[in-house]
């Protein structure tokens, strides 16, 4: 059954919730973990890249995978502050459309662009992935840096694949399942999943089979589990080095079960971290 190969934690909080918590975590997530808000990247042990370096290196191995360049048009799914979209558009020349529900964040990005000279060619819009404002066939890439999860994949893959031309591409930065769900690690995922409002955690398997029905074929999967590891460690040494601003902020109880909680998850040896590019089919007609 699908069902074996996922997990379900509820539903999402309200967008306006989305926002309040936004303005809440932000200013601390981007002055202890980075701006990117997302996994780094490191070669090995020995590589001692910062994090915010690494975040960098990785937003730079999903946009090379995008294949575009100048006058290319791309989507980022799940935008949020907007630094992977400023930093595809410029390190390809492509225009970037970044899509979000959270007005706070959009507004953030929006700043980000201009200050980096890139507004002319990188915008942003308040849009639902599953109802996004644009016609078939309007990008050539589209990229998900660890936004997926949010998402029913069956109902995701579809709407995101008819909006790519044919042989366009989508790029999934993205936590995943190692094998089918079981109790165990129901128990062990859903309170963090629930934290970040996600919906879903899939295997492998069932991103192919949900790929292949919305006229997508893989090009390229890479396993970066590894490669990602030193992310939570080294953001939480610097939480606890600044730890009484975290409390001031957040409290003491709720910091240290969150803390508690991203401990959990991250330690689940049958979750990893993976990179796919998707192509469109030339001949299939996908979601349309």
């Amino acid at each position: 059954m699908l069902m074996s190969n996922r997990t379900e934690v509820g539903s999402a909080i309200p967008s306006t919730d989305v926002e309040s918590a936004y303005e809440l975590f932000a200013p601390l997530a981007e002055k202890y973990w980075g701006p990117d808000l997302h996994n780094g990247y490191w070669y090995g042990d020995e590589d001692d890249t910062s994090l915010e370096d690494a975040s960098a290196r990785l937003t730079g191995l999903v946009a090379d995978r995008l294949r575009v360049g100048p006058g290319d048009r791309v989507l980022d799914v799940g935008c949020g502050n907007g630094r992977p979209a400023v930093s595809v558009s410029g390190r390809t020349g492509a225009e970037v459309t970044g899509i979000d529900v959270n007005r706070s964040a959009l507004g953030a990005a929006a700043e980000h662009a201009a200050a980096n000279g890139v507004g002319n060619r990188v915008s942003f819009e308040c849009a639902d992935a599953l109802e996004p404002p644009f016609r078939s066939g309007s990008f050539d890439a589209a990229l998900l840096i660890e936004s997926s999860p949010h998402f029913e994949l069956d109902e995701l893959l579809p709407s995101l694949a008819r909006l790519l031309r044919p042989s366009g591409r989508l790029v999934l930065e993205t936590p995943y399942a190692k094998v089918p769900m079981n109790e165990r690690m129901r128990q062990r995922t859903a309170e963090y999943y629930e934290m970040i409002q996600a919906v879903s955690l899939d295997t492998l398997p069932r991103h192919l089979e949900v790929a292949d029905a919305a006229g997508l074929e893989p090009v390229e999967f890479v396993d970066i589990t590894e490669n990602t590891a030193q992310t939570w460690p080294r953001a939480l040494e610097r939480l606890r080095e600044h730890w009484s601003e975290i409390e001031r902020v957040l409290g003491s109880e709720f910091a240290e079960r969150a803390v508690r909680v991203v401990d959990d998850w991250r330690a689940v040896p049958e979750i990893g971290f993976m990179v796919m590019a998707l192509r469109r089919r030339e001949r299939d007609s996908g979601a349309d």
